[in-house]
C-alpha cells in the first residue's frame, strides 16, 4: 500500500490472481467432489442390486461389459449408455439362449438382456421398457437359392406367411437358433410349420452363426435383422443375400431386459425404466441406433425412437 491509502498495481495484480487461485481451487474441489458422489453412487447401485444374477447370451455385450472396448453395435451401445445413466455396472454371465429361460425359472432373483417379448414369456417374467431397437426381422435367402415366386407375395411384395413358402416348397429348410424368440406373429408361425422344414441349431451367437450356415447352404432360408446382414456380409463379399419381409411383422423390434418376479427385480425394472424414458431424450440413444445402422435404416430409427419416447 502506498502513502495515499491505494494499492499499488503490482500489489492489485497479486491479490486478483489470488482470488483467480481460490476460485479455481474451489471448482477443482467441487468437481472432485461430485466424482466422488458419482462413484459413491455407483457403488450404491451397485450394491443394492448386487442379490441378482444378470444373464446375457451376447458374446458381445459380455466382452464389452469385461473390457475397455467401445462397443461395436446398437444393441450393446444402447445398454451401455444405459447402465451410464443408472451409474451401475452388472457383473454378467454368459450363458446359451436356451439355458436363459431354466435360469429365470429359479428362485434367485435374476434378470436377463436382450430378450425379444413373446406372450409365454410375458406370461411367467416381467420385462423392462425397451432397451434397444432395430428394424424388424426379415426372411433372406442368397441368390443361389431362386427368388421367391411372386404368387407367394402380396401387393407390398412381402411374403405372405411362412406356411405359404414352404408349403410351395416343403424339401427346403428355415434355420433356427433353440429357443429364440422372434416375436409373437413369428413364433406362431414358426410353431405352425413342419417339423421337416426346421433346422435347429445350439449356442449363444444369435444371428452371425444363422448367416455362416446360409452361406455353407446347410438350408435355403434364415430370419435376421438388416442390421445382423449388413454387419455380416463384409465377410462373405463372393455372396449376395436377398431378403423379403413378412406380412403384418411389426417395423421395428425392441429388445427388452426379462426379469423372474420378486420384489428385488421389481426395484431393478423400476429403476431401469425411470432411466430409460431419460435416455430416449437424449441424444446418446438415438446415436446409439444410427451408428451402426446403414444409413437406409436411419428415418425408420428416427421413427420408432418417437414411438419410444412416448411410452
Amino acid at each position: 500500500m502506498n502513502n495515499t491509502g491505494f494499492l499499488s498495481g503490482q500489489s492489485a495484480g497479486c491479490i486478483v490472481r489470488s482470488r483467480l487461485y481460490v476460485i479455481l481451487i474451489l471448482q477443482l474441489c467441487s468437481l472432485l467432489a461430485c466424482g466422488a458422489l458419482s462413484a459413491k453412487e455407483a457403488e450404491a447401485a451397485n450394491l443394492s442390486f448386487n442379490g441378482i444374477r444378470f444373464i446375457t447370451h451376447s458374446p458381445f455385450l459380455f466382452d464389452v461389459l469385461n473390457s475397455e472396448r467401445p462397443p461395436q453395435s446398437p444393441m450393446n451401445a444402447a445398454h451401455m449408455a444405459l447402465f451410464k445413466q443408472m451409474k451401475f455396472k452388472p457383473a454378467v454371465e454368459l450363458t446359451v439362449t436356451s439355458r436363459i429361460i431354466a435360469a429365470l425359472s429359479e428362485e434367485t432373483p435374476a434378470c436377463a438382456f436382450m430378450i425379444v417379448k413373446s406372450p409365454e414369456r410375458e406370461a411367467a417374467f416381467d420385462f423392462s421398457l425397451p432397451t434397444d431397437y432395430l428394424l424388424s426381422h426379415r426372411l433372406y435367402q442368397t441368390t443361389d437359392t431362386p427368388p421367391l415366386p411372386a404368387e407367394l407375395l402380396n401387393d407390398d411384395n412381402e411374403l405372405a406367411s411362412l406356411r405359404a413358402l414352404f408349403s410351395y416348397y416343403p424339401q427346403r429348410k428355415l434355420m433356427l437358433l433353440k429357443d429364440r424368440s422372434h416375436g409373437a406373429l413369428l413364433d406362431a408361425q414358426i410353431a405352425d410349420l413342419p417339423d421337416s422344414v426346421k433346422y435347429y441349431r445350439w449356442g449363444s451367437h444369435q444371428y452371425d452363426s444363422d448367416i455362416q450356415m446360409l452361406v455353407r447352404e446347410r438350408g435355403e432360408y434364415i430370419l435376421a435383422y438388416p442390421y445382423d446382414i449388413q454387419r455380416e456380409a463384409q465377410n462373405y463379399p463372393e455372396i449376395t443375400f436377398q431378403s423379403a419381409a413378412i406380412a403384418g411383422n411389426s417395423a421395428i423390434k425392441t429388445g427388452h431386459m426379462m426379469c423372474n418376479r420378486n420384489p428385488d427385480t421389481a426395484d431393478f425394472l423400476s429403476t431401469v425404466n425411470d432411466a430409460l424414458r431419460k435416455l430416449y431424450h437424449q441424444p446418446v440413444f438415438l446415436e446409439a441406433h444410427l451408428k451402426f445402422n446403414d444409413p437406409s435404416a436411419h428415418d425408420a430409427l428416427r421413427l420408432g425412437l418417437k414411438k419410444l419416447q412416448q411410452l
